[in-house]
């Protein structure tokens, strides 16, 4: 039987995103609040491409994740369609940036809101993203 369509946001995935300034794991930035709640694939890929856009004056390279799927070596490359599609299908994205100034680690990780620690969709009904 399918839930009616009021429904479908409590089912649905959503992405908490996280920028930290060294390696961390997804159990660990579950217990702190992330710097955005990204409730479409979409949305999620573009504040990936949008986090490593703005801090491309100081970048050096970008390394994404190669458990998540193939990536290219090259982040001018970078398709954020390739993006939507791996979080459309549940996996983290992860990225890391190495600077002038050091490392920055981006996180997107996916959550069933039942298993959220922060949301819950009750709260969010009009099915905004949130930046915290």
């Amino acid at each position: 039987m399918t839930p009616p369509p009021s429904a479908w946001h409590e089912l649905a995935l959503h992405w908490h995103a996280h920028v930290d300034l060294r390696a961390s794991c997804s159990r660990s930035r579950r217990r702190r609040r992330p710097v955005a709640v990204l409730f479409t694939p979409q949305a999620a890929a573009a504040w990936l491409a949008g986090t490593v856009q703005r801090y491309r004056s100081e970048t050096v390279t970008v390394r994404y994740n190669p458990a998540t799927g193939p990536a290219p070596t090259d982040s001018d490359s970078r398709d954020s369609c390739g993006d939507h599609h791996l979080l459309s299908l549940g996996y983290p994205l992860d990225a890391l940036i190495l600077t002038t100034n050091g490392e920055l680690y981006l996180h997107l990780d996916p959550l069933d809101p039942r298993a959220c620690p922060y949301h819950r969709p009750e709260r969010h009904d009009s099915g905004d993203n949130h930046v915290f």
